[in-house]
């Protein structure tokens, strides 16, 4: 069954978008079972605000999903549910409410829905349709096709606040970062924020297979932790700040003695040191805690990608059909980059 939208005026020119009921959607049923592959009802403007408490006053808009990414944060699975999965999309403005005054139908939009609400979990990135916040919506980089767009949101977020609430970003010239765990999809996107934001030097944590494609992110130094660990490696006080995407026993602590005076740590493992100095800081925060209105810094991100300071160069494709293969890939922990999830073509288009 198939539902006609006439949902905006361009110019003189009427779009609308055919939309079926229902669509292929990777769904949780509950707390205890393994997401699966399912055919689940189409998402609808006013769906957020009618399921989730504690929204912005945002409006809201439904986007034909294009591509979608996986990420470690969305391997868990929290209520409401049943629910579909998923964070990053890049994709086209299919419908907005009455309400919207930013966006219209047609735009490219890039984005991380995966955001902790007042009554539990906003996701539905791993279906052809996905329902989202205008607030929640940025403008896709010009020079981003959508595969490569969708592998970017949650990563970049996740540094870009990193870095510039907790790390002492922008940097200051001669500023020297350690970004733990660079070949990975946050620690990616770290290494290029970092030079972005001014750093001199960007050493990183990685396995020698992963050292050319971390040089080229603009890494200019790599310690393989195969055959050494990065705080025997690193003098004492010579690191202004560190980013932890890896975690692991101790690193805190070890963060706290390669750390320079005034110096910054945060993690978004859950490592903290168990001792901060009182010239040092370290902080620990989940992206998804405040992922509601990110426009402004999905901008400031816009454009530091379409200045060619930040891309994801390794990515690897998958069907939506081939999902649980991706997820399994996932679960290993040697991605290189981004796995992204292509979604088939459900929205029938007419002008």
């Amino acid at each position: 069954m198939m539902r006609r939208l006439t949902v905006a005026t361009v110019g003189a020119v009427a779009v609308s978008a055919d939309l079926p009921s229902t669509m292929p959607g990777f769904v949780v049923k509950n707390r205890w079972s393994s997401p699966k592959l399912i055919n689940t009802a189409v998402p609808q403007l006013g769906d957020l605000h009618k399921s989730r408490t504690g929204l912005p006053e945002s409006c809201e808009v439904l986007v034909e999903v294009k591509y979608s990414s996986i990420n470690p944060a969305d391997r868990y699975t929290n209520p409401p549910f049943p629910q579909v999965m998923g964070s990053d999309i890049a994709g086209t403005v299919v419908a907005v409410q009455d309400s919207c005054t930013r966006l219209v139908v047609g735009d490219k939009v890039w984005a991380d829905i995966g955001a902790v609400t007042g009554n539990g979990k906003e996701n539905g990135a791993f279906a052809p349709i996905a329902v989202a916040l205008e607030s929640q919506l940025g403008t896709m980089p010009r020079n981003l096709g959508f595969e490569e767009a969708a592998s970017l949101p949650k990563v970049s977020l996740t540094t870009y606040k990193a870095f510039t609430r907790y790390g002492g970003a922008p940097f200051s010239a001669g500023a020297t970062v350690l970004v733990l765990g660079g070949s990975g999809g946050t620690g990616s996107a770290g290494i290029q924020l970092a030079k972005a934001m001014g750093a001199q030097e960007v050493i990183t944590t990685t396995s020698a297979s992963h050292a050319d494609y971390v040089k080229s992110l603009g890494a200019t130094q790599i310690i393989d932790y195969h055959y050494a660990n990065w705080w025997e490696v690193l003098d004492a006080g010579s690191v202004y700040s560190i980013l932890d995407t890896h975690g692991g026993d101790g690193v805190g602590d070890y963060a706290m003695s390669v750390l320079k005076s005034g110096g910054h740590y945060v993690t978004i493992t859950g490592a903290m040191p168990t001792h901060i100095p009182s010239d040092k800081s370290a902080n620990m925060f989940i992206n998804s805690d405040d992922n509601l209105d990110n426009l402004p810094l999905l901008e400031a991100i816009r454009s530091i990608v379409e200045a060619d300071q930040l891309r994801m160069p390794q990515r690897k494709i998958y069907a939506l059909n081939d999902i649980a293969d991706a997820f399994t890939e996932s679960k290993g922990g040697h991605v290189d980059g981004k796995l992204v999830i292509q979604m088939p073509n459900i929205v029938e288009t007419s002008v």
